[in-house]
């Protein structure tokens, strides 16, 4: 029955802490009230909540591997309550424990003078082992026994100087019998022998209870004849024991609704957090659609309205730098026509001999190499939403082959497609992507031809995973090392000497703004590969 209050009991704390749910708070309580289970309860919740965040390891169901701003704020507020609780706890049983234990002593000692002021040391003292059956000594019994029923003390006994026994309320200790017990209470019974009262500390009794003793002396004649013993149990312990518990368990009840009032206030704040964090990381991919609203008017509602601000700025800035790039292609593309156009006629009016028509047709390719770098300014910098429709795979990648067939001609590399299933489609913007595949075949084919070997071979493949469609597509190039991997889609790095270095960047872009994801892996001088995850049709 323990074991199941036990797990029912985490069971109810693991619900609370992540609902927090006060039904769940109510039935823990219920089950609080065993002792060991508040015990066994202690240690998981300490090392859950407490140990495990500070040490960042697994700890219970809810903080695993967390160090959030509530699962800090929860450790410091509940370690400082139940810090302060049980220091306050602490500090009023001890107060409570002492005023008892003086109390209980000076009423013992008070019993034990009574009896010493009216008991007759003459006589008891002439007492010796065989009286036990005497009028005298059964009298001296009678009377003991009747203070002690109403005192309520549990026993009453008179020793001589070398402690033995001479009367005593227990009818199984006979007249000269030594009380060992008197041996560890030697400080107190010198202060008997010299005429004062004294009490003992409290002692374990036989039955594990906790008892404490009284002590008077007998004076004949001004002299110390013998000695009164009182013994008498500690009952406030147990009050006090019960106290304690009480104590620890609303310590722990404290503790608990703290980290409830704590998770839930910061709740509020770590939400707010939470959309500024999301909101960075729209802004750092390049997303500034997306506006940031926080009603706080704290700091983090001060941050809030920074951020968008900034995300404003960068909008405007963004907006104008666009607008610019688009004036100065128009700028550049008007002269580039005209010198495009001009080389061609005078082409026209040369003689098809002249050795000038080939300067005039490396004029023209250079226009044209210049007109694609601007086109490739143009596209990065404008943000164009995909047109999505459903297409063949297969017939894209076709289309980009036919697009650069002739340069796969001129190289000398062989070209395979490979789609499964042949009717599988996919939904994107067929223009946009295939200037994806026409840009990943250009690096392939730039690669193919910088690396040593003959026969040159791009396949492309394509796999079909729950809604996803996995493409590859695979050269035996020169490959790319390793340190330039990460880099490969950052603006404007290139390795070549011609290039604007946006091509992969656009391909990027282009795969993002479709919600797929490409990843490349290269082994320097073997091969490349070129993997593409995008959603297929329906």
């Amino acid at each position: 029955m323990s074991k199941l209050r036990y797990y029912s009991l985490l069971r109810n704390v693991n619900y609370f802490l992540k609902h927090a749910n006060l039904w769940s708070l109510g039935k823990m309580f219920c089950l609080l009230r065993s002792s060991q289970l508040t015990k066994d309860f202690v240690l998981w919740f300490a090392s859950s909540t407490i140990i495990s965040p500070l040490l960042g390891g697994a700890g219970g169901g809810y903080f695993v591997n967390r160090r959030k701003i509530g699962d800090k704020l929860a450790v410091i507020f509940g370690l400082l309550i139940f810090a302060a609780i049980l220091v306050c706890g602490w500090y009023i049983y001890g107060q409570t424990k002492h005023h008892l234990d003086q109390e209980l002593g000076q009423r013992l000692i008070d019993i034990a003078q009574t009896i010493a002021t009216h008991a007759n040391g003459a006589i008891i003292t002439q007492l010796v082992p065989g009286n036990e059956t005497g009028l005298t000594y059964r009298n001296l019994v009678s009377q003991l026994n009747s203070i002690k029923h109403k005192t309520a003390v549990k026993r009453i006994y008179l020793f001589d100087a070398n402690h033995r026994s001479l009367v005593d309320t227990e009818r199984e200790i006979p007249i000269g019998i030594e009380y060992l017990k008197l041996k560890f209470d030697q400080l107190e019974l010198e202060r008997v022998w010299q005429k004062n009262g004294a009490a003992s500390v409290l002692f374990l009794g036989d039955d594990g209870y906790y008892y404490k003793s009284g002590y008077a002396p007998i004076l004949v004649n001004d002299k110390v004849v013998a000695a009164v013993g009182v013994d008498a149990s500690a009952t406030f312990l147990q009050i006090l024991n019960r106290f304690r518990r009480n104590v620890f368990t609303f310590a722990l009840a404290c503790v608990i609704i703290s980290v409830a009032i704590v998770f839930l206030v910061s709740k509020t704040i770590t939400n707010q957090i939470h959309q500024l964090v999301a909101a960075a990381e729209k802004i750092g991919k390049g997303d500034f659609a997306t506006s940031i609203k926080i009603n706080s008017k704290d700091e983090i509602g001060y941050l809030g309205r920074t951020m968008e601000e900034m995300r404003l700025n960068i909008l405007n800035r963004d907006e104008q730098m666009k607008l610019m790039l688009a004036n100065v292609a128009h700028e550049i593309r008007n002269p580039l026509g005209g010198i495009e156009l001009f080389a061609g006629i005078l082409a026209e009016e040369l003689g098809q001999n002249d050795p000038a028509r080939a300067h005039l047709f490396k004029i023209t390719k250079e226009v044209r190499k210049l007109n694609d770098v601007i086109t490739e300014f143009l596209d990065f910098a404008r943000h164009k939403e995909p047109q999505k429709r459903d297409v063949y795979l297969e017939e894209l990648i076709q289309s980009a082959y036919f697009t650069l067939e002739l340069e796969f001609e001129k190289a000398a590399v062989e070209f395979q497609a490979q789609v499964q299933p042949q009717e599988l489609k996919v939904n994107v913007d067929p223009e946009q992507f295939k200037r994806v595949f026409i840009n990943l075949f250009k690096n392939s084919l730039q690669a193919i031809q910088n690396s040593k070997i003959t026969a040159g071979k791009l396949t492309v493949t394509s796999s079909q995973k729950d809604r996803m469609v996995e493409i590859s597509v695979n050269d035996n190039g020169a490959g790319i090392p390793a340190e330039n991997i990460p880099k490969l889609f950052e603006p404007f790095f290139t390795t070549k000497e011609k290039g604007a270095g946006l091509g992969l960047a656009i391909v990027d872009k282009i795969i993002s703004d479709h919600g797929g994801s490409i990843d490349i892996q290269s082994t320097e001088g073997e091969f490349t590969k070129v993997i593409i995850r995008i959603f297929h049709s329906g």
